[in-house]
């Protein structure tokens, strides 16, 4: 892994936000920044000069940017890329390596702006690595990080991450279990004697996810809660309002990558607060699969 941090550029509103975003995150850590604008070369056909004009307009739109960003964090180091080919998939390609990517993105919200709005869910679904979704009017004052817990390598990581930003922000950490019973598929009358609150099993997930956190960081605020009802329920009630939302990833093997049932995918596209979609450290041959990204333009 890299020291940089990749923020996707569109010039919207919502890809200034993620600018932002990444500058808070990446000045403590002295993290250099690359702010890259994916030119979508996809289109069938194009008219003559199209490429050419259009990558000279992303070159101007990510110098001013990056004068823009410098004029704000001066101590920070930023570079600008622009790369052709699939919105989605070039940029997650060249981000692939670097500590963390930023995008920017709409709310869902009843299926307005339906494209656009499942862009950053797309990247998030398609990444090798760690994705951040700032949504274009975040709320100011948001209070407390939340984090989703279930016991999975992906969750550990998760934890990890969101105690750090909490730790590095002064907020609250919230660890959320969310538990519910399985409904039967029989008759109402059938007598099943199914457990009707979590028991032990289910609140060591939650101690075992955040065990060593309070050692490490000592002056962390955690607040450990076990819910009844569905995750993504939950998390969304749970992150509205707050400062960040951190979710682990199980992959993105195959078809699996674009199915909208998974925890993450739908949480990015309801888009309560920023979203921290975190997967455990990738390994060289995860890396290796994931491909060297396009060559810059």
């Amino acid at each position: 892994m890299d020291d940089r941090v990749v923020v996707g550029i569109s010039g919207r509103p919502a890809a200034r936000a993620a600018l932002y975003w990444a500058i808070d995150y990446a000045r403590p850590r002295r993290l250099e920044i690359e702010l890259v604008h994916v030119v979508d070369a996809t289109f069938g056909t194009t008219p003559a000069g199209f490429l050419h004009s259009a990558r000279d307009q992303a070159h101007s739109l990510l110098t001013r940017e990056a004068e823009e960003a410098l004029s704000v964090a001066p101590a920070l180091t930023f570079h600008t890329t622009v790369l052709e080919g699939s919105p989605t998939g070039a940029l997650t390609d060249w981000a692939v390596g670097a500590e963390l990517l930023v995008v920017g993105s709409h709310a869902l919200g009843r299926f307005r702006d339906y494209v656009f709005s499942t862009h950053a869910a797309q990247i998030a679904a398609h990444a090798a690595g760690s994705v951040v979704v700032v949504p274009e009017q975040e709320e100011k004052g948001g209070a407390g990080v939340v984090v989703g817990v279930d016991g999975s390598e992906a969750s550990l990581a998760a934890v990890r991450f969101a105690a750090e930003q909490a730790d590095r922000l002064g907020e609250r950490l919230t660890a959320l279990y969310c538990w519910s019973a399985p409904a039967p598929w029989t008759e109402d009358s059938a007598m099943i004697d199914w457990p009707m609150e979590p028991d032990e099993a289910d609140r060591l997930v939650l101690a075992e996810a955040v065990a060593g956190l309070a050692e490490r960081y000592p002056d962390l605020d955690l607040d450990l809660r076990l819910d009844l009802g569905l995750p993504v329920d939950a998390l969304v009630t749970a992150g509205t309002g707050a400062r960040l939302l951190v979710v682990g990833s199980h992959g993105r093997q195959g078809f699996a990558r674009f199915w909208l049932g998974s925890v993450s995918h739908v949480i990015v596209l309801t888009m309560p607060c920023p979203v921290a979609v975190i997967r455990a450290a990738v390994t060289g041959t995860d890396a290796t699969e994931a491909g060297p990204g396009p060559e810059p333009r």
